[in-house]
């Protein structure tokens, strides 16, 4: 769809010169004669009907090539979308400690972006099921590990809730909070202040 968009921008002129000329040719071709002759176009028009005929045939493929192509895109993206959210309801799911802590790392450090490593098959996991996704599609290498900007994909956030990040129901005990503590990630515990 996106490509489509920039190709109607890109291409706005050569879409308003086929619409003129399709209209164009369309009214000259249904005019009548009698108004054509009062113009002095009637032999003009009876000489060149068949290319004339030529230009609104082209010009109509053209737009029911365009519109073919714009339904081809939405049933595409729609597919698509269809299996981003498989995906994430799939992962939500059978989401396992680890990667509920990644998910955790968020909340604790009230942060919308997170530099992470894609080397820890946590955050990896994530990243291929649509859980986190590059943010603004910036990296950042840091000392020998290479880490990108990740945030929580919008469609996957209102899946997850504190029953999915393994947060405990009710209000959290000092046990529970030792818990989660003791449960992050080691590169949060490395790189990030500790909580």
């Amino acid at each position: 769809m996106h490509e489509l968009k920039q190709y109607i921008q890109n291409y706005k002129q050569i879409n308003i010169a086929t619409t003129w000329l399709l209209l164009a040719a369309a009214l000259v071709l249904l005019l009548p004669t009698t108004v054509l002759s009062v113009s002095g176009l009637d032999q003009w028009v009876t000489e060149y009907r068949g290319y004339i005929s030529i230009i609104v045939i082209s010009a109509v493929a053209y737009f029911i090539a365009l519109l073919l192509v714009q339904t081809g895109q939405t049933v595409l993206e729609k597919q698509a979308e269809t299996g981003t959210m498989n995906k994430i309801h799939k992962m939500v799911k059978v989401m396992n400690t680890s990667e509920q802590a990644v998910i955790r790392e968020f909340i604790i450090q009230k942060k919308d972006i997170i530099s992470l490593p894609l080397e820890a098959a946590a955050v990896a996991n994530l990243v291929d099921n649509c859980i986190l996704v590059p943010a603004l599609n910036s990296q950042e290498i840091i000392g020998t590990g290479s880490k990108i900007k990740l945030c929580i994909n919008i469609k996957a956030r209102p899946l997850l809730d504190h029953k999915a990040l393994g947060f405990p129901t009710g209000k959290m005990t000092e046990q529970q909070a030792e818990v989660l503590k003791s449960a992050r990630p080691a590169f949060a515990k490395e790189f990030y202040i500790r909580h």
